[in-house]
């Protein structure tokens, strides 16, 4: 491949980063009914066409944003937890993923504020992003609970009202990050953000003295 078609190869990739970018922030704010390509292209300073050109529909937009999103969930959650060699099933690891997860939840208040948008009615977007996305994290997360649980060594929490408490309390914050500035007080300052995780590791695991 000569230097012009891999400059243009780039520049295309650019585009639709950009693009994924400006879904998923006009999806999280109007939802996908209300959310036109107009916008998104308008948001990600480019031209309608190139939706056509990226995405065969405003259906395809939306669900390759939402893969986009949760692998930069995936990704935001992996840096964190790449320096632990801890089995998955111990109070140490859980301690770390729950910090992993509110320091992506604060980098991504988009996740929450979709799933607010998609979780609310049946349909079959919201059936596509369970089945692809939902689930398999609920699974392996309320396993991992479980298993702690029946060792006594964390709360003794129902994992599905654990799975559903943590989301809650760990994406509110910063998908309210406005009404909290408001309030006097920034969600986003990292060290509000390790205060937040460390007292969900307390609250969940019972004590706020598992190693970071």
């Amino acid at each position: 491949m000569t230097n012009a078609p891999r400059r243009r190869q780039a520049r295309s990739e650019i585009t639709r980063t950009r693009l994924l970018d400006a879904a998923l922030r006009e999806f999280a704010a109007h939802g996908f009914e209300a959310t036109s390509t107009r916008a998104i292209a308008t948001a990600a300073e480019t031209q309608q066409p190139q939706i056509n050109y990226h995405f065969s529909s405003k259906e395809a937009l939306w669900q390759a944003a939402v893969d986009h999103l949760f692998g930069r969930l995936d990704d935001a959650v992996q840096q964190r937890m790449e320096v632990s060699s801890q089995a998955p099933e111990t109070r140490s690891s859980l301690a770390q993923q729950l910090r992993a997860f509110v320091h992506a939840a604060a980098r991504l208040p988009e996740l929450n504020r979709i799933m607010v948008h998609e979780a609310t009615v049946a349909s079959d977007r919201l059936t596509w992003i369970v089945d692809r996305h939902t689930r398999p994290r609920f699974e392996s997360l309320t396993r991992t609970w479980r298993a702690l649980r029946s060792k006594g060594l964390v709360a003794d929490i129902d994992e599905t009202v654990f799975y559903y408490s943590l989301v809650g309390a760990a994406s509110l914050p910063y998908v309210n990050a406005p009404e909290a500035l408001l309030l006097g007080h920034d969600t986003l300052d990292e060290t509000f953000i390790d205060l937040h995780a460390d007292a969900l590791v307390a609250m969940f695991l019972g004590s706020n003295g598992v190693e970071r």
